[in-house]
């Protein structure tokens, strides 16, 4: 793995925290899991513009999404890194697409939003399917804002945080509702106002809101699906990502002090700080034992924390 040390503008601090179990049920120190192991934290040079990740773990390898060259990278755990899907850039603008978050589904097909800031004609869904090309999702608004996306096996449901940004600088948001196949789009809930990370564990699906800075729950089993909130007392948030203990990592940055940080948010909202650091973070990844992915923007870097 080719990593250096912290740069004094990526210094990072960390704090106590307890190993985050691997297995649903199990924790790092159950007899034959794999067992998270503390290290010093590390940067890794990947020369692109980092935003969305996802990590599988099943092939010990990270995906990457480009923002400034609307691709999706592939970086395995030798450090060998290469272009996994070129995704169209129809503005021809290196960057002035831009790409969000990284989803699979059980049949191993990559999600990725094209965020299109607006712009007509730019806002777009991408489904890639293994060794395939991109294939835009039809019946997609081509005007919103699209950032955080998670993948629901059990229903089927590809969940979409979505958004929009008027003459005033107001957001209005909501989470929507995309199968895949049909190409249809529907909004689940409402009331947000710049929805950015998603993710579903079993029953649930938790909504990160950068604007007003609050992490909600929604319950996919009710009638009529809600927001409940489950704290407002983090950083400005970003995309976020589920444990396969059940627990939440929610990234966080303070533009006052420039400072980014990774909280540990349990399903009650009870949270600890895992690491902090002079970064403002976009993307997060967990390999489900030991290492918290992270995209530094501007840096043309990921930051990589221990999970305990």
């Amino acid at each position: 793995m080719h990593h250096r040390t912290f740069a004094l503008s990526l210094s990072l601090s960390l704090l106590p925290a307890a190993c985050i179990p691997t297995t649903e049920g199990d924790t790092a120190t159950t007899a034959g899991a794999p067992t998270c192991e503390p290290f010093a934290p590390y940067i890794i040079d990947i020369q692109a513009e980092p935003n969305g990740l996802v990590y599988r773990a099943d092939q010990q390898q990270l995906y990457i999404a480009d923002d400034d060259n609307n691709r999706v990278l592939v970086r395995s755990d030798d450090g060998a890194t290469q272009i996994y899907a070129e995704i169209p850039n129809p503005s021809d603008d290196p960057g002035a697409d831009g790409l969000g978050d990284l989803t699979f589904d059980a049949d191993g097909a990559l999600y990725v939003p094209r965020f299109g800031f607006g712009m007509p004609g730019l806002g777009a869904l991408f489904r890639v399917p293994p060794g395939g090309q991109p294939e835009q999702l039809s019946g997609i608004n081509d005007e919103w804002r699209r950032l955080g996306l998670d993948y629901d096996d059990a229903r089927g449901r590809l969940y979409v945080a979505t958004y929009t940004r008027d003459a005033d600088d107001v957001y209005t948001g909501w989470v929507a509702v995309v199968d895949p196949s049909a190409g249809a789009e529907s909004i689940l809930v409402s009331g947000l106002s710049k929805p950015v990370g998603l993710a579903v564990i079993g029953d649930a699906l938790f909504v990160a809101d950068q604007d007003q800075r609050r992490l909600y729950r929604v319950d996919l089993t009710a009638a009529t699906p809600a927001l409940e909130l489950l704290t407002d007392e983090l950083q400005s948030l970003d995309l976020i990502e589920a444990t396969p203990a059940g627990d939440l990592l929610v990234l966080g940055f303070d533009k006052a002090s420039g400072r980014g940080r990774v909280y540990r948010v349990s399903q009650t909202g009870a949270y600890t700080v895992l690491a902090e650091g002079e970064w403002e973070p976009r993307g997060i990844a967990f390999d489900g034992v030991s290492r918290i992915f992270i995209s530094a923007r501007h840096t043309q870097t990921l930051v990589v924390v221990p999970a305990c």
